[in-house]
């Protein structure tokens, strides 16, 4: 499985908009007279409050309802501001969602990315309260609004990170962001001498399949290597394309002995696979060099002595694991 790292620029980004949202609440408990302030995220049928102010604490952040157990329904249902000062003298009369959260008064309005519903900012109190003016309405759209547009900025510029660091063809890490993510593991491992351990996996009849079947096969060849290597990854591990038929596998906490049993799984899946290419069914076959970081190695070196350990094993013939300076696998 490929783990998504936050970058120093995304958590800026997002602590930026939880600050955003709080501002909100308060500003709005304030303006609209309303105790109760949340802001949530819809996701199918789901309900999930992320920042809310409550007197009491009877709602709290990352407490999960189904969508028809909340009022908020109403605002997705008309996709528009909703408010209501006496919930219970309303067209809409009792509610069950409203007296199971306490709620008499209600002010909510959607909270949208380009057009889709994404979650809801709504203002509650456990009494009814005068009738909502105009005012009242169009300054929790102008509120809502500002949320949708914050969150619109942060999706573009985590989908714009995701093209920067990923490999087109297999969907994984490129080389790029591994360099980066070695570097830190590195001065990591350095300072807590912690271990780091890495695979160069090599494909060894990449040539082959893009020479005799066309570089679509080897497109074919090197996404089903994507997606087992990925299947067999720890939720830690980290994959990347490093190079035309080349791979880099991280395995951070890991010893000798679980690189090897990874990779020796690995090599073993990969070539069992069922793979056609044209008419023919062909076995893939891998090279594999482990390489384990040493107390005050730089990125050259981690690298160096697993490219080593890689073509001793392409040496020794195909679907082999070798570590430098180790005679067998």
């Amino acid at each position: 499985m490929t783990i998504a790292f936050e970058t120093a620029p995304q958590l800026d980004l997002l602590k930026s908009f939880e600050l955003r949202v709080e501002a909100i609440l308060k500003l709005g408990i304030e303006q609209f007279g309303l105790p109760v302030g949340i802001f949530s995220a819809i996701s199918a049928e789901n309900y999930e409050i992320r920042q809310v102010f409550h007197p009491e604490n009877v709602l709290t952040a990352g407490m999960n309802f189904s969508l028809e157990e909340t009022f908020c329904r109403h605002v997705i249902s008309a996709n528009d501001v909703i408010g209501i000062h006496d919930i219970g003298d309303s067209d809409l009369g009792p509610d069950g969602a409203a007296e199971k959260l306490g709620f008499a008064a209600y002010l909510g309005a959607p909270v949208q990315v380009d057009g889709e519903c994404v979650g809801t900012l709504a203002f509650a109190s456990p009494a009814p309260v005068a009738a909502f003016s105009t005012h009242n309405t169009e300054l929790l759209r102008l509120f809502a609004d500002s949320l949708g547009q914050a969150l619109a900025h942060i999706r573009d510029h985590r989908e714009l990170l995701r093209l920067a660091t990923t490999d087109p063809v297999t969907g994984l890490y490129n080389r790029g962001y591994m360099e980066q993510l070695l570097r830190r593991e590195l001065e990591r491992s350095n300072r807590y001498d912690g271990p780091v351990v890495i695979g160069l996996v090599d494909f060894d009849n990449l040539k082959m399949l893009n020479d005799n079947f066309g570089y679509d096969a080897g497109d074919a060849a090197l996404k089903l290597f994507a997606k087992v290597a990925s299947e067999i990854m720890r939720e830690t591990d980290v994959i990347a394309r490093w190079g035309d038929k080349e791979f880099l596998v991280l395995m951070p906490e890991t010893g000798a002995a679980g690189a090897l049993n990874y990779l020796q799984r690995l090599t073993d899946r990969v070539r069992g696979a069922d793979f056609h290419a044209g008419d023919s069914d062909l076995r893939l076959a891998l090279s594999v060099g482990l390489g384990i970081a040493e107390q005050g190695d730089k990125l050259p070196d981690l690298i160096g002595r697993a490219n080593v350990a890689m073509h001793e094993s392409k040496q020794a013939g195909q679907d082999t694991i070798r570590m430098s300076n180790q005679d067998n696998s």
